[in-house]
């Protein structure tokens, strides 16, 4: 019986170490790829705005490694802020320091080269893999300088292994045009495919969807309610299931030790 209770404890000290040691490192789940218009129309203290909003979402993500995060401007051409990166309580502070650093290009708006230079990072991320949630957020204020072309991009981002894209409209943006760019599993893009939601949901298990943004000082919290909306999921069953296991055992030991 006493070597019964010590295999018991053993066992159960493995498992809880294991778990404690599966959430530390968990493996990357969640793309989250972040492109930015920095075109003419935004203005400076719009952009500097939306940029103060990005960092502060940003910064709380959770730092177990289970996110990559990948963030581009788009004006006339396209900007990499920050490269594929996991999270983690060693390169958020990076992160958040790229995003503040992040510069306002100006020119025109084209957005269907900010949505091919993002989709290529990310799934040319050492990362990939089609298991993963890999998941593109516009924020846009302005309509594309071809508006076909855009289209033409997120249908080749969806086809590369991007699995959804979502959009902030801020301010009096075509909403129309955005609807039939954005994607999720659901459906899109196609012509009307997006919806105009109130309340960011997981892009994922919906219709792909367009937050309306009224103004620019509402971007911040519109950027991390989404963000929000994203990384708070329920744990993974295999970390549930270990959680579980490791538990019960620990009930056990603890009552046959009274």
């Amino acid at each position: 019986m006493k070597l019964l209770s010590r295999l018991l404890r053993s066992t159960a000290a493995t498992l809880a170490l294991a778990t404690a040691t599966f959430a530390a490192s968990a493996a990357v789940t969640t793309q989250l790829g972040f492109l930015v218009d920095a075109s003419g129309s935004i203005g400076t203290a719009n952009f500097n705005t939306m940029r103060s909003g990005y960092a502060a979402a940003l910064a709380g993500l959770p730092t177990d490694g289970s996110i990559e995060v990948t963030v581009y401007t788009f004006a006339t051409g396209t900007v990499q802020v920050v490269a594929p990166t996991v999270v983690t309580s060693g390169s958020l502070a990076g992160i958040v320091s790229a995003i503040n650093a992040m510069a306002y290009t100006q020119g025109n708006t084209a957005t269907d080269l900010g949505i091919n230079a993002i989709a290529g990072a990310m799934t040319g991320s050492a990362n990939y893999s089609a298991n993963l949630r890999s998941i593109i957020n516009l924020a846009t204020d302005g309509v594309p300088n071809s508006q076909s072309a855009a289209v033409a991009a997120a249908a080749a981002a969806q086809k590369a292994g991007i699995d959804a894209m979502t959009a902030e409209a801020i301010g009096s943006v075509n909403i129309a045009g955005l609807k039939d760019m954005v994607f999720s599993p659901i459906a899109g893009p196609c012509s009307g495919c997006g919806v105009e939601v109130l309340t960011p949901n997981d892009p994922m298990s919906n219709a792909p969807w367009i937050l309306r943004v009224n103004t620019f000082q509402d971007f911040p919290v519109a950027i991390n309610a989404k963000v929000q909306a994203i990384v708070n999921r329920v744990p993974e069953p295999g970390a549930l299931a270990l959680t579980g296991l490791a538990l019960g055992l620990l009930a056990v030991t603890r009552r046959r030790s009274a």
